[in-house]
């Protein structure tokens, strides 16, 4: 992540959330369920890494899911942002979930020995890597060999309907400019700009087999899944 991008994220800390559920017209919510729901899917995961945490949603999603099922996880969630993880430490804290440890890190080069995690997740980073390469290959180094991962973001969809999200895109813009201009300026251009098969295709060449793209609802989110070889 860029010194720009992170200082960005500084800067909008306390409203992201907000901004994530206006610009996901509220489905942020249903999109990291399906995170979740599959990071638990294999009854042997214990070890969670989840990449760009930010302000904790998609751990705290696993970890009280994890609890209903009174099932025993650990969950590393790893951010750039100190600002953002404050936050996600007081969600976690408030809901008395002690299997997250936040932790700051670099997802291009995280502080951890080889295959220690089952599984790695994310929600909503990729489009802020600067080196996607380097970070799959760091995936591969920290995930055990036949660990998954479980990535989501957005991107213009596949097919006619792009040209009807592009327009949602600018009214987008438009409205997140009463929030803040240089966030909202920044999140359309990026998911307007990402190329989720190009992120498959290097996950390929980085030793992930059954790397496949899914779309969730309404079309413009995405999650890529992959086993590590």
């Amino acid at each position: 992540m860029s010194e720009r991008i992170n200082n960005l994220f500084t800067r909008i800390y306390r409203r992201y959330d907000l901004m994530n559920h206006i610009f996901s017209l509220g489905t942020d919510k249903l999109w990291r369920r399906h995170v979740e729901i599959q990071a638990l899917s294999d009854p042997g995961c214990t070890d969670i890494i989840d990449i760009g945490a930010g302000t904790g949603d998609l751990s705290i999603g696993i970890a009280l899911r994890a609890m209903k099922k009174d099932r025993k996880i650990r969950i590393e969630a790893v951010d750039m942002n100190e600002e953002m993880m404050s936050l996600g430490r007081n969600k976690a804290a408030a809901k008395k979930i002690s299997s997250i440890r936040f932790a700051r890190g670099d997802a291009l080069n995280l502080q951890y020995v080889e295959d220690s995690f089952d599984t790695m997740v994310s929600s909503f980073v990729l489009r802020n890597l600067d080196d996607f390469n380097r970070f799959a290959g760091e995936a591969k180094r920290i995930i055990k060999p036949g660990g998954r991962i479980i990535l989501l973001d957005m991107a213009v969809p596949d097919g006619p309907s792009k040209h009807l999200f592009i327009f949602y895109f600018k009214i987008m813009r438009l409205i997140g400019r009463l929030v803040d201009k240089e966030a909202y300026d920044w999140l359309t251009s990026s998911v307007a700009a990402y190329d989720k098969h190009n992120a498959a295709s290097i996950l390929e060449k980085n030793g992930f087999n059954d790397v496949r793209i899914s779309t969730v609802f309404p079309g413009v989110a995405f999650i890529i899944n992959g086993v590590r070889q």
